[in-house]
């Protein structure tokens, strides 16, 4: 099988995508791709934990350019000013290409367009009449901005009733086990596996507040002496839930473990776990 591709492992680092079992055994055998994965990983959490990011209005400069870059016409020389329109299309007469045009219109309301024969003129003796189309008038700016707000709507809307007519498969728990703090720190939690009817496997990782909110936390399966692991994930907040790898034998990694990581793109482990715990099968 070929690697995963880039845009597939962001859509799982995202939780927007599940792998097939082809593929989850291609990730549990694949450095490559499974680094590739934990740095996705590590970027998303990353991103999440940064908080509310203030936006900035661009200068007028900025439009400026676009403006030049694509060959505008004076009429949207202007920035445009979007707070206020309805996605529906309503507003788009009070936008501000759309002011300048009636604007200019009021200005010289004789000027006749040079491009639009007047259809009221008579035709020379020699030519059929001729029934012109006048231009529509362009307003890039606006439209694109419709659309693209309703086309955010319309894809929110449909994930939400996805998210609302879809059932999660029935799942069994096989084994569970409970974390204790490791040598310098003092938290505890829980883990369980579920299994589903089709054979998917998921760890749930459960801790308690003082489990080292601040900071990375990756949560790992390892041999019983530890000379093994594999990462199934980062852990955001105080509890997850994490896919386990169809090649991955619990029998040979039935150890839970959660260590706390550095932002520093190393996909190995830290050596500094938080907790640990031992599954027991059910």
């Amino acid at each position: 099988m070929t690697h995963l591709d880039r845009d597939t492992l962001a859509l799982v680092a995202l939780a927007e995508l599940e792998l097939s079992a082809a593929e989850r055994e291609h990730l549990a055998a694949c450095p490559g791709c499974s680094g590739e994965l934990d740095a996705l990983r590590r970027t998303v959490l990353i991103g999440r934990s940064a908080g509310s990011v203030d936006l900035v209005t661009p200068a007028d400069a900025v439009w400026g350019r676009i403006h030049s870059a694509l060959g505008l016409s004076d009429a949207v020389a202007a920035p445009p000013r979007l707070a206020g329109l309805d996605l529906a299309g309503s507003a788009l007469a009070g936008s501000e290409p759309a002011r300048l045009e009636a604007a200019r219109a009021d200005q010289n309301p004789a000027a006749p367009d040079p491009a639009v024969p007047d259809p009221a003129a008579p035709a020379p003796a020699d030519r059929a009449p001729v029934t012109y189309l006048r231009r529509r008038q362009r307003t890039w700016v606006p439209v694109a901005a419709a659309a693209c707000a309703v086309g955010l709507v319309g894809g929110v809307a449909a994930g939400a009733w996805w998210q609302s007519t879809s059932a999660p498969a029935p799942e069994t728990v096989i084994a569970q086990a409970q974390l204790d703090a490791l040598p310098g720190w003092t938290a505890r939690g829980s883990a369980l596996v579920e299994e589903s009817d089709d054979g998917r496997r998921e760890v749930v990782v459960d801790l308690a507040d003082d489990a080292g909110a601040d900071g990375l936390r990756e949560v790992w399966l390892l041999t019983a002496d530890a000379t093994g692991l594999v990462s199934v994930g980062l852990l955001d907040g105080s509890s997850g839930r994490f896919s386990i790898p169809a090649g991955v034998d619990l029998a040979e990694f039935p150890v839970v473990d959660v260590s706390a990581e550095l932002a520093d793109g190393n996909p190995a482990h830290s050596g500094d776990s938080i907790v640990r715990g031992t599954l027991n099968t059910l």
